[in-house]
């Protein structure tokens, strides 16, 4: 799990767009991505806990460290955020 700060996403952006992760909603708030190891699927959660932006994916990346996984999930998650507020 990792709050969405721009200066600590970097990395995970970086290695998000050499690889190219799949995604796709389940739900709002709730997407499978697809990892750079053929077939292998992770479950990502976008959410707002105490006012903050919270990713939570189910890799192994410790808790606090940006992933690939959930930071392929983010520009989705966004895009369905802003029709929801619409």
């Amino acid at each position: 799990m990792f709050i969405i700060e721009e200066t600590k996403l970097e990395q995970a952006i970086a290695r998000a767009k050499k690889l190219h992760p799949k995604v796709r909603m389940i739900r709002f708030g709730e997407y499978i991505v697809t990892g750079s190891k053929a077939g292998i699927e992770y479950t990502v959660k976008c959410f707002r806990a105490a006012g903050q932006k919270v990713v939570h994916c189910s890799c192994k990346t410790k808790d606090g460290i940006a992933c690939k996984h959930g930071v392929a999930a983010i520009p989705l998650h966004s895009f369905y955020a802003a029709q929801r507020a619409h």
